[in-house]
């Protein structure tokens, strides 16, 4: 059904280790089998599918998982379905025709309405496809070389005109920096992952999969989202209200504690003024105010005029 890559064939025990799967037949019947990623990759399943099984997460559970991860890691490094001719994943064609053509022929599963489980899959190739192209470059590229010499021990099945791209690119300084960030990023995430107290139970990290998880999401989808912003959708979404309520109340407090500092500030003024006021009052009456204005001084300081003697404030009023 398919062709094996030159990817698959280094992969080694992985492809031939044996998964428990079932498979379901044009009929419905299904009967058990042994598996392994090699077998499911080159031999005709005549019809049949192998069953996968979700939780409530989504993510696949029981020997399908690592049936299914391995199959989406060949997929992705199998470079004639998916050029190195592309900077980008996200952009790279066909991807949807070998979901349809490859997985949806492979296996039998009911699809999610908000498709996470295709974007899943999908994304899990990428990441192989995106290893690939490095041990590609690492194992067939050597600065000892002319760029004829590498041109012309480039890999098997890829043109020439695509190495020569992937070439110029990797060698690129732009690529180059982006390549040093990313591994620094991950090296200080591998390192926060190993000295946590879960890696005292659970041991060391294998394969990008999260101890105790299995093919769900993997560390960097859990830890650092702006690298592989595959968490459960309905988490983010609550996260995102949660913070839009929190910057609400924020905004809300500080709108009040500025309108109450203004109020303070209006009622400083206003006792200023008035103290002005009665200040020269009391000049006008021989330095003595008149028995009523001391009670009322007394009483309010929030008067604005004082008609009793016929003035009135600008400002006050």
């Amino acid at each position: 059904m398919f062709a094996a890559s030159d990817a698959e064939k280094r992969k080694g025990r992985k492809t031939t280790e044996f998964w428990d799967v079932d498979l379901i037949d044009s009929d419905g019947i299904v009967k058990q089998a042994k598996m392994s990623v090699r077998e499911a990759m080159e031999w005709s399943l005549n019809g049949s599918k192998i069953i996968l099984r979700f939780n409530e997460k989504p993510q696949v559970v029981g020997d399908g998982d690592g049936l299914l991860s391995g199959i989406l890691e060949v997929l992705g490094s199998d470079y004639s379905k998916f050029s190195i001719c592309e900077k980008s994943w996200t952009k790279m064609q066909g991807k949807d025709r070998v979901y349809v053509d490859c997985i949806k022929e492979m296996f039998y599963f009911q699809e999610d309405s908000g498709g996470r489980i295709k974007k899943t899959f999908l994304q899990q190739m990428g990441r192989s496809w995106k290893d690939t192209r490095g041990r590609l470059y690492d194992s067939y590229y050597k600065l000892t070389r002319t760029l004829e010499q590498n041109l012309e021990k480039r890999p098997e099945g890829i043109p020439r005109e695509h190495w020569r791209w992937f070439i110029d690119y990797h060698n690129d300084p732009a690529t180059k920096k982006k390549i040093s960030e990313i591994e620094q990023l991950d090296k200080s995430i591998r390192i926060l992952s190993e000295n946590d107290s879960l890696a005292q139970a659970l041991g060391k990290e294998h394969s990008g999969r999260v101890r105790g998880i299995g093919f769900g999401p993997i560390l960097s989808q859990l830890f650092c989202p702006s690298l592989q912003p595959l968490v459960d959708r309905v988490q983010v979404e609550e996260a995102q209200r949660m913070l839009c309520e929190l910057q609400a109340e924020v905004t809300n407090e500080k709108l009040k504690r500025k309108a109450m500092k203004d109020e303070l500030a209006a009622a400083k003024t206003k006792r200023q003024t008035i103290k002005s006021v009665l200040s020269y009052l009391a000049q006008q009456q021989g330095g003595e105010l008149p028995l009523g204005v001391e009670k009322g001084q007394a009483a309010c300081q929030g008067f604005a005029a004082w008609p009793m003697f016929g003035l009135a404030w600008p400002g006050l009023l």
